[in-house]
């Protein structure tokens, strides 16, 4: 095992942190649960303290925990090296753009009364309690009196105002506490991709963004604590407000929440309800009637506000002879049914319900059992199997009726109760065969939308249904718009598709949507349905259908970084597509897995996924794929550092992209290309296929592109002694790269690791694996702490990255490793292993490297030397003039 590494050189917060992580690479690389157990800290703060980004030393108890999790004895000197970082400047925060959130829905038009509730919150503000919670039955205005509240206080919460609907009581599955977290944190700016995925992370994520913030989040319809206390932020100048049916008891005991339990309306209240809607004028010539009118509807505030919406619709109709019909209906059993709050306001559901004509009693009770929080008057008029304008009026009369309300532009929700009372007259009222064309029709709609989605933002990507969709939409940005909107929707569908007989949509939305959630990364999301149409398809025993959805969970894995997880997943669908005889997925998913594997640094495991993938498209001459298949598997071979054979397929990848106009993808390939023979000795190809490379990309605008093909040549020139001309690529590259950065992110600095990767001239421009990038940066370490004089530190980094190189099949990192490990230790056996590997992988100048070395470490160098001068020469590189300097002082007679 390689010597402990040591903090003698951390002067800074990022060589500290780099230290910690190369220190846990030596104690065996343990995961987080490991280390959690080892320290007694929890994962969060574990990951937190070893984050990169992080911009203060970890506390000296984490820094302690982490020591000895590492099996770190001897603490003095880390302690030392964090005491300097401590006494250095604290790093800046990256500039972000501020969101100050506005989410508040409008306030309820004629809100009366509630006076004492409002004091009441209000005088949490002065006592300093920042929680507290509004329960009661359904229908007593709840969310009305929170978002009432709200607004009269938003100009004491400035950092913003956060509305989170959890839908604890709703007809579809509640908003989990991660869904939650993930639109508190989004609401504040930070983009999906840089959520987190585990709670423990996200609540910390969410109490660091509020910390600091003056803002109300009113947390709606929440179904119990647990869903509450994730929600609640971190900041003592923040207030949360609860709306329930529970009392949230645990809220109260653990975290001292505030209970207010509100109650219906006064007998004084309640009739201004019905004056907001009817008028004054009406209801004063029937005081008497309105007073048994509110008596009856149990000062409910919703069915205050149906019962007089009942009224305004028929004008010549007095409140008496309304209060008649209701005394003479069900009212008194549906009011007196304890404990049953779903039949609470029945009776004023039912005359609201009778009075609307039989086209929109269809369409309420459609929209009853419709999955999904809310929907357009589009898929209203799919329901209704009419047209969207013979449908907008109906509509209109259910939000007149007070049955419907109109949220967003043209979208269109029922309250939870209304719902259900939908659903039940549904059940009634509408023939099986009814019911379910309706519910055909709703999710033949939504398939029609997401496939034409799919067609539009990943065409590459393999879609189940064979369905050429009547939808058209103008272009990507148009079909993610739709599924920005209709995404609650659409997972509510999902979830419900099996209870609702369409099991089969479960899986067929979930993989039409794949492209979506990609680009959309909403991955916690993705994961719950995809589950759920793995489940439905492996219970109807479909193994193409579950095919797709293990390639769903495994694109979503990738997404999120978890390659194992994916891997195994791609693996799964690997093996159904097999069993269900769908050659084409089976082999695409192989391009996936071995786009996995290459991350992971299982490199031979890459290659062989590739190779299949190709011969398979080249079977079915399928050009495109074969082509990218092609220019994967050149790319592992020139990581593998079989030079040779990745020359080939690179090649072979040019030839065809360019052959079938794929200009673009053949510039990366040209890139590769020109790296592969710059290895292989032959600079002026090289520098002839980066300069192809540089003008494509120029010509495509990849500016990144572009920069990465200069930088490489650059290298090309360097080697070749052309100092000038590397110099001047360089800055090209430099400015290009630079002026990418700060246009797409305002910063000087990449946005992304990926991005970074992008311009450094490696191998392989995708992200490669933990095992590349250690043993590379190890290198790179090795030469810096040589050129500084410590030899040991030099030799110590150089093995490290060599036995990292060796274990993932580098080769060429392998060889330069060793060539380091020969140049800080003087050992002979280092630099003769150098060789034989470099000379194995076709590396021209990296063999004339370690020889140059290996002569410096021997009693006698000259014919390493020679061998060494032999191929500088025939690259017609510079180097060639140190090596004959070397000889000629060796060649030198000695005098007296």
């Amino acid at each position: 095992m390689p010597d402990r590494p040591g903090p003698e050189q951390v002067q800074t917060l990022d060589e500290l942190i780099v230290a910690l992580r190369v220190l846990k690479v030596w104690a065996g690389n343990p995961s987080l649960r490991q280390v959690e157990k080892l320290s007694g800290l929890a994962r969060s703060t574990l990951a937190d303290a070893l984050s990169p980004k992080r911009r203060t030393a970890p506390a000296v108890e984490v820094f302690q925990g982490l020591l000895k999790a590492f099996g770190v004895t001897d603490t003095e000197e880390w302690l030392a090296a964090w005491r300097r970082v401590q006494a250095g400047p604290v790093r800046a925060a990256p500039v972000a753009q501020a969101v100050v959130p506005r989410q508040l829905p409008a306030v309820v038009p004629g809100f009366t009364g509630r006076a004492k509730a409002l004091k009441e919150l209000s005088a949490l503000l002065e006592d300093g309690n920042r929680l507290a919670v509004v329960c009661g039955i359904p229908g007593v205005g709840k969310t009305a009196l929170a978002v009432q509240w709200a607004h009269q206080v938003a100009n004491r919460f400035p950092d913003g105002q956060v509305h989170l609907d959890l839908r604890g009581y709703s007809s579809g599955p509640p908003v989990t506490p991660d869904q939650a977290l993930a639109l508190a944190i989004r609401a504040f700016g930070v983009p999906g991709e840089d959520i987190p995925l585990q709670q423990d992370a996200m609540v910390g994520m969410y109490r660091s963004i509020t910390s600091e913030k003056r803002a109300l989040v009113v947390v709606d319809n929440a179904p119990s604590a647990a869903h509450v206390r994730p929600l609640v932020p971190g900041g003592s100048g923040c207030m949360t407000v609860v709306t329930s049916r529970d009392r949230m008891a645990g809220l109260v005991a653990r975290e001292g929440a505030h209970r207010l339990e509100l109650g219906v309306l006064t007998p004084e209240e309640a009739p201004a309800v019905v004056i907001s809607v009817l008028g004054p004028e009406r209801v004063l010539r029937e005081e008497d009637a309105v007073e048994e009118l509110v008596r009856l509807c149990g000062y409910l505030p919703l069915a205050l506000r149906i019962t007089a919406a009942n009224l305004a619709d028929r004008p010549h109709q007095t409140i008496e002879e309304h209060v008649a019909e209701l005394v003479g209906g069900d009212r008194l059993g549906a009011f007196e049914i304890e404990g049953d709050t779903d039949a609470a306001v029945r009776t004023a559901f039912g005359h609201s319900y009778v009075a609307l004509d039989p086209l929109a009693r269809a369409l309420f009770r459609r929209m009853g059992f419709a999955p999904g929080p809310e929907l357009s008057a589009r898929t209203a008029a799919v329901l209704l199997d009419r047209s969207e304008a013979e449908t907008t009026p109906v509509l209109r009369a259910l939000v007149g009726a007070h049955l419907v309300e109109a949220r967003a532009a043209g979208r269109y929700g029922l309250h939870d109760l209304l719902r259900l009372y939908g659903r039940d007259r549904c059940v009634v009222e509408e023939t099986d065969d009814a019911a379910a064309a309706a519910v055909e029709r709703f999710y033949a709609h939504y398939l029609d939308m997401a496939v034409a989605a799919a067609r539009s933002v990943r065409p590459d990507f393999l879609v189940l249904s064979d369905l050429v969709p009547r939808q058209v939409f103008a272009g990507p940005a148009d079909a993610l718009q739709w599924f920005d909107t209709e995404r609650a929707t659409v997972v509510t569908a999902v979830e419900k598709a099996v209870e609702l007989g369409q099991a089969r949509m479960a899986w067929l939305l979930t993989d039409a949507l794949r492209g979506c959630y990609w680009l959309r990364r909403h991955t916690a999301e993705w994961l719950a349905v995809a589950r759920v149409g793995l489940a439905a398809a492996e219970q109807a025993g479909d193994a193409r259908a579950a095919a797709a959805m293990q390639l769903s969970l495994g694109t979503a894995h990738w997404s999120a970084g978890d390659m194992r997880v994916a891997a195994e997943h791609f693996r799964q669908a690997v093996a159904a597509s097999r069993v269900a005889g769908d050659r084409y997925r089976e082999f695409s998913t192989l391009g996936n897995l071995g786009g996995v594997y290459s991350e992971l640094g299982a490199l031979s495991d890459a290659a062989d996924c590739y190779t299949r993938e190709l011969a398979f498209y080249a079977e079915i001459g399928d050009s495109a794929r074969r082509a990218r298949a092609l220019g994967n598997l050149g790319l592992i071979q020139l990581r593998l550092g079989t030079l040779a054979e990745s020359a080939s397929s690179l090649r072979a990848a040019v030839e065809l992209r360019e052959s079938i106009g794929e200009t673009r993808s053949a510039a990366n390939s040209l890139g590769a290309l020109g790296i592969v023979h710059r290895y292989l000795g032959d600079l002026d190809q090289a520098a002839e296929h980066l300069r192809r490379a540089r003008q494509l990309n120029h010509d495509h605008e990849d500016r990144v592109g572009e920069a990465a093909a200069l930088d490489d040549l650059a290298r090309v020139h360097r080697d070749a002694g052309r100092s000038a001309e590397a110099l001047r690529c360089a800055e090209q590259a430099l400015s290009l790269a630079s002026g990418r950065w700060r246009s797409t992110r305002g910063s000087p600095w990449p946005p992304s690791a990926a991005d970074a990767t992008t311009c450094c001239g490696r191998p392989g421009r995708q992200r490669r694996g933990y095992g590349h990038g250690m043993a590379d940066a190890l290198v790179e370490l090795a030469w810096l702490e040589l050129a500084a004089g410590d030899g040991a530190a030099a030799a110590a980094a150089a093995s490290e990255a060599r036995d990292h190189a060796a274990a993932t099949g580098l080769r060429i990192l392998e060889g330069l490793a060793l060539t380091a490990l020969c140049a800080a230790s003087g050992s002979v056996e280092a630099g003769q292993a150098a060789v034989e590997v470099l000379e194995g992988t076709g590396y021209r100048l990296g063999v004339a490297r370690a020889l140059l070395h290996l002569g410096l470490a021997s009693a006698d160098g000259s014919d390493a030397w020679r061998r060494a001068l032999d191929i500088f020469e025939a690259v017609d590189s510079d180097e060639a003039a140190r090596v004959r300097s070397l000889l000629s002082v060796r060649n030198r007679p000695n005098s007296l």
